[in-house]
């Protein structure tokens, strides 16, 4: 799955405040604006951090799905 699927899907899935969730998780690796650029922005090409970011969001709404959100940082900066 590439990154512009997950991204996708990440947008097809979210409910109120899984960005700001996702934010959260990844609190001191990337600035806000690189999260939700990240996040809402469609391309083949992703920057390292941006893939991160992605992949966390893509995680979140999966684990949500079967029931099982962790709060604690999934990024080491």
């Amino acid at each position: 799955m590439t990154y512009e699927e997950k991204r996708q899907h990440f947008q097809e899935c979210k409910k109120k405040g899984d960005v700001m969730a996702v934010v959260q998780y990844c609190d001191g690796v990337a600035s806000y604006a690189t999260i939700i650029k990240a996040l809402n922005t469609p391309g083949k090409y992703k920057s390292k951090k941006e893939q991160q970011i992605i992949d966390v969001a893509y995680q979140y709404v999966n684990s949500r799905a079967r029931g099982v959100v962790y709060n604690h940082h999934v990024l080491e900066s």
